[in-house]
C-alpha cells in the first residue's frame, strides 16, 4: 500500500505543519524559449505537447540539464503517437511524466500547487487522444 501523499498547504488541518515544503508554482507558466528537439520527424502530437509542456508551470522548476530526460520521454511519446510504442514504454512514459511532474498526482507527491490564478488550458493544443488495443 503506498503512503498517504501530503496535502496542499490549504486543506492541512494544523495549517503550521510543513508549509515551506510546497512550491508554489506560477500558474501563467514558464517564459522564454521553448528548447529544441533534436532533428527528426516528430509526429505533431509530440511537437504540441513538447510546446505545451515548455509553458506549463512544472516547467519553471525544471533545470538545463532536465531537457535530456524530457528529449527521452518525447522520444517514448512519439513512438507511443506513431503506435509503436509498447506496455513497457507506457510505463516507462509514466514514471518519467511522474518525475517532471506532468499529472496531478506527481505535481501532489512532488509538493508542487499550481498558484491561483487563470489555469485554464488555453495554452494546450485540443487533440483528441485515441486508444489503442495492445498488440494492435
Amino acid at each position: 500500500m503506498m503512503p498517504a501523499q501530503p496535502k496542499p498547504p490549504g486543506q492541512r488541518r494544523r495549517r503550521n505543519a510543513g508549509q515551506s515544503q510546497w512550491k508554489q508554482l506560477p500558474a501563467d507558466g514558464r517564459k522564454g524559449d521553448v528548447p529544441k528537439l533534436p532533428d527528426y520527424e516528430w509526429h505533431e502530437e509530440t511537437l504540441a505537447w513538447w510546446e505545451t509542456i515548455w509553458v506549463s508551470p512544472m516547467a519553471t522548476v525544471w533545470e538545463p540539464a532536465d531537457v535530456e530526460p524530457l528529449v527521452r520521454l518525447a522520444r517514448l511519446k512519439d513512438a507511443d503517437n506513431r503506435g509503436e510504442g509498447s506496455v513497457a514504454a507506457l510505463a516507462q512514459i509514466t514514471a518519467l511524466e511522474d518525475r517532471f511532474g506532468l499529472s496531478p498526482k506527481a505535481r501532489r507527491a512532488l509538493q508542487w500547487e499550481i498558484a491561483a490564478g487563470d489555469t485554464t488550458a488555453a495554452k494546450a493544443p485540443t487533440r483528441k487522444r485515441h486508444l489503442r488495443a495492445v498488440g494492435e
